[in-house]
């Protein structure tokens, strides 16, 4: 079933979810079974006051430290093999040689018997299938067996040469031992020999036995010295065919004892070093935290908790909840307030709690790894990409959020939190108002900076050691060259929740875009309307801290849909006036359908919405006075229908929008006076405001009268720069 876009971002119910789902998540990601009462870290000072045992408790081994020992207790215990019971002896082998002879002489009774066709083939009977060798072994066997039986088993044939040399080589390589495993999977180079009974054993170094491997080895090699053949011919491949039974394991790998007694030994590792006594005082106020200190307050509040019932661990549990809430209830208030537009909208809700719990869970990460240092989260990347995809404030407020949030997870971490606001904040202040791409790159320097700046201080402040100081600053370095990562986010944001970002609006900015070409050649009163109505919005936006660029971009494509019918509009008229042939109605319905035609045009050239917004609204709700007082001449009131030369609206629902409305209105009032003071345009724009007012066109958007007075002075300064009369020289022509 399709999702509901619009129902999803407006719904309460997934926003409540958002928030339930992110306490849950955050929470989850601190630090199990840890107080978070108590911030410090080795070679800071203590600055609260005296902490004294209220009981005994062990001081814990770092957990490092005792992984290591068990890794080496482990380590310690050596691999247990039992001896072979029964071992084979040489009459064993005789036997076997015996049944080689049986085998041979039953082939060659088969190679007789297909010399005399139609006779009955009775040796099959006799074959062995215990032996299997190549055509060519095969022949030389034969070939030797026959010499065999000439000379009545003399040793002089091969097969004597192996009745006599074999049986006391396997019994050489028995005797080493042949263990039952490949001796580079044991990772020991001792072993154990254990009796059945356990109670003996015997430890040998693992050069001194061969594995099955090896042992095949060995046995080729002494065949191939003592008949002095290549170690690849058949002779010695038979020889080690015929000697293979006897070169299986004699000392098998218990691996399950092995295991056992490993475990033995990794829990008699002891997880406590020392003890402190009750009443004895673990660390003093001034005290610098030595790693000794540190372990004894670790102790404690390990000791703490499991002193607790089921009471306090929920009272544990319910605290950490209540510190989330308590953060991020204040970034919610500030949406909710000052942001309603992100507050209300569950996705723009739901990209923030992705990329805080994202920054979150690197932070945990980072915690369970201490040969990471904290200052490899990118918390900067988050701060750089809020600032581009809404602004600055937004930036500032999520990066407070993140680093609070983060220090909590880290347990109180005061100087990370510090230091993570202070380069987030360096990335969000050069980012803000961007105006080229090269500003990110700019803005990853300053975090570098700032993350610097504040290592510098804390490690000072600690008396840090210098390679110290250069591990953070390494690790800073590292969490700066993230922040290019902003790049493919803002792509992938774009394209998921899609957004349209002041990167993207920068790309929109250019004059050269088709749609402002074709303006300025179609119509080009309505372009110079245009620049002059993006130069008035973009000022008053800098003046009140809104999105400028936003302004000047949705200022820029505002009237396109004045292209298709650009006649019918003054301020591309000359001396004739198409309306003078029309009816007041036909009028207003040809002046109002711009912005249909608009939003058509803006979204054949893929316009994103954030600025195919500045169309209708624009206008948002206005009357088409000139031509609805045109019509009451000729037609009684209630003949005529006001919604009829009414825009479609909406009203601007956003300070931008409204900025562009009223600069808009002003450049057009202000456009027809041949020599305009400061008073005059003081009095259009007032009256502009006013009218804007009056039909209520501000009630959707967040915009104060502090700041529509701001507003006005922006405008008055631009216009007059924009009109100032040149000095004429005595003398000049021109």
């Amino acid at each position: 079933m399709a999702i509901d876009r619009k129902a999803f971002r407006e719904s309460k119910a997934v926003r409540i979810g958002i928030f339930i789902g992110f306490l849950a998540a955050v929470t989850a990601l601190f630090p199990r079974n840890k107080i978070s009462s108590l911030s410090y870290e080795i070679g800071a000072t203590w600055l609260q006051d005296d902490v004294v045992a209220p009981f005994t408790f062990p001081i814990y081994k770092k957990e490092e430290v005792f992984e290591q020992e068990k890794k080496a207790a482990r380590e310690s215990v050596l691999p247990v093999f039992r001896k072979q019971e029964n071992d084979l002896t040489a009459q064993d082998f005789h036997r076997h040689f015996d049944r080689l002879l049986n085998y041979l002489a039953a082939e060659l009774g088969k190679a007789t018997a297909r010399k005399k066709p139609g006779s009955l083939d009775t040796t099959m009977l006799l074959a062995d299938s215990t032996f299997s060798f190549s055509e060519s072994e095969k022949n030389l066997l034969l070939s030797e067996y026959k010499r065999f039986l000439k000379q009545r088993g003399a040793s002089s044939s091969l097969l004597g040469e192996f009745l006599r040399i074999l049986p006391s080589r396997i019994a050489s390589i028995r005797s080493d031992g042949i263990i039952s495993v490949p001796r580079r999977e044991l990772g020991s180079e001792k072993f154990v020999i254990r009796a059945p009974n356990d109670r003996e054993e015997r430890v040998m170094n693992l050069d001194s036995v061969r594995d099955s491997v090896e042992a095949a080895l060995t046995m080729s090699e002494l065949v191939a010295e003592y008949l002095r053949v290549s170690i690849d011919s058949d002779t010695v491949q038979v020889a080690l065919k015929l000697s293979a039974p006897f070169l299986t394991p004699n000392l098998i790998y218990d691996a399950a004892q092995t295991l056992v007694d490993r475990l033995r030994a990794e829990s008699a590792v002891p997880i406590a070093d020392g003890i402190v006594r009750e009443n004895e005082k673990v660390v003093s106020r001034g005290e610098i935290i030595t790693d000794l200190t540190k372990r004894k307050l670790d102790s404690y509040l390990r000791a703490k908790i499991e002193r607790e019932t089921r009471t306090g661990e929920l009272r544990l549990y319910i605290g950490k909840i209540l510190i989330v809430l308590i953060i991020a209830s204040l970034f919610a208030a500030y949406l909710y307030f000052s942001r309603p537009q992100i507050f209300f909208d569950n996705s723009l809700l739901l990209l923030l709690v992705i990329v805080i719990l994202l920054e979150l869970l690197a932070t945990w990460y980072s915690v369970q790894f201490e040969r990471l240092s904290p200052y490899i989260v990118p918390i900067g990347l988050a701060s750089i990409l809020f600032t581009i995809i809404f602004d600055s404030r937004t930036g500032i407020f999520a990066t407070v959020t993140i680093s609070l949030l983060a220090a909590t997870i880290r347990g109180n971490d005061f100087p990370f939190a510090l230091a993570t606001l202070f380069a987030g904040g360096m990335g969000v202040f050069f980012t803000r108002d961007i105006r080229k791409r090269a500003q990110v790159a700019l803005s990853v320097l300053y975090v570098f900076i700032g993350y610097a700046i504040a290592i510098l201080a804390f490690n000072f402040a600690r008396l840090a050691s210098f390679e110290e100081i250069l591990t953070d600053l390494k690790f800073a370095a590292i969490s700066s060259l993230l922040c290019f990562l902003v790049y493919p986010a803002l792509l992938l944001v774009e394209k998921v929740f899609g957004l349209t970002t002041d990167l993207t609006l920068l790309e929109l900015s250019d004059a050269n875009h088709p749609l402002l070409r074709e303006m300025a050649a179609n119509a080009p009163g309505t372009y110079t309307h245009t620049m002059q109505v993006s130069l008035l919005a973009e000022e008053a936006a800098n003046r009140i801290g809104a999105n400028a660029l936003l302004c000047r971009v949705g200022a820029y494509f505002h009237d396109i849909g004045k292209i298709a019918q650009a006649r019918y509009f003054t301020e591309n008229q000359t001396n004739y006036n198409p309306h003078d042939e029309l009816t007041a109605i036909t009028s207003g319905r040809i002046i109002g359908e711009h912005v249909k035609k608009g939003l058509e045009l803006g979204r054949l050239y893929k316009l994103p919405q954030r600025v195919l917004d500045f169309i209708p609204q624009h206008h948002g709700t206005t009357m088409i006075h000139f031509f609805y007082d045109k019509a009451l001449k000729s037609f009684p009131p209630e003949k005529l229908n006001p919604d009829d030369f009414r825009y479609p609206g909406p009203k601007p629902q956003s300070r931008e929008a409204a900025i562009v409305m009223l600069a808009d209105g002003v450049e057009a009032s202000v456009r027809s006076l041949s020599s305009p003071n400061e008073e005059t345009i003081s009095q259009i724009i007032d009256t502009v405001i006013r009218k804007r007012l009056d039909e209520d066109q501000f009630s959707e958007c967040p915009l104060t009268f502090a700041e529509l007075s701001a507003i006005k002075e922006s405008f008055i300064k631009t216009i007059m720069a924009m009109r100032h009369q040149r000095v004429k020289y005595p003398g000049q022509k021109i």
